[in-house]
């Protein structure tokens, strides 16, 4: 199924669909303890990844970029079209 927000545009995607938590920071300019409290907070998709011979059972929690950026595209376009667009003022357009 085609995004109707993609229509026409030219869509960049990162080799995987799922990042560890330092290369997503890096991706967006955070950094890697910003994110990692955002992961504890449950503010971004995570799949825990788990060795599962490993004696404890703790998880890499990697960031799942189709459903953050999925809902970073509808956060956009469910702003009132005055902000989303206010931007635009800047470059004088």
């Amino acid at each position: 199924m085609k995004d109707k927000y993609l229509e026409g545009q030219i869509e960049v995607r990162h080799p995987l669909d799922a990042v560890p938590v330092p290369k997503f920071a890096e991706m967006i300019g955070k950094t890697a303890n910003a994110v990692g409290d955002m992961v504890r907070d449950g503010k971004l998709p995570i799949v825990p990844m788990k060795n599962p011979e490993a004696l404890t059972n703790r998880a890499e929690n990697w960031i799942y970029i189709p459903e953050f950026n999925r809902a970073m595209r509808d956060a956009y376009f469910n702003r009132p079209k005055e902000q989303r667009d206010a931007w635009l003022l800047w470059i004088g357009l």
